[in-house]
């Protein structure tokens, strides 16, 4: 099966085609292109960023990323987790407010500072 891919590595964003199981890669621009069409089609990952509820008035909701990329299979249960969280106080930028939180080591951290 062939594959075509636009690479988000850099800001080029190449278009990637690949052959039937990825045997064969043409379209990249860089050692990162080609290293990046080889894991989209073996274990495609993302990086999430989102919001998480707080119990401030002034900032309701607060930016948080998570400490690395995770399967893209795992995304939804991930952001079911993410969803139920509450910052119950203050916080500065790169705060670990729950560790483990997909589970295989990937902690949630805050993206902003909450101060109360």
């Amino acid at each position: 099966m062939n594959k075509n891919l636009i690479c988000i590595v850099c800001p080029r964003g190449c278009l990637i085609k690949t052959s039937a199981g990825g045997s064969e890669v043409e379209g990249y621009g860089c050692p990162k292109g080609l290293e990046y069409a080889r894991q989209e089609l073996s274990e495609p990952k993302r990086m999430i960023t989102s919001t998480v509820r707080t119990v401030s008035d002034q900032l309701p909701r607060l930016a948080v990323r998570l400490s690395t990329e995770i399967p893209k299979t795992d995304i939804f249960d991930c952001m079911k987790r993410i969803n139920a969280v509450l910052v119950p106080g203050p916080c500065r930028p790169g705060d670990v407010l729950e560790k483990d939180i997909c589970g295989a080591g990937v902690d949630l951290l805050a993206s902003g500072g909450l101060e109360l």
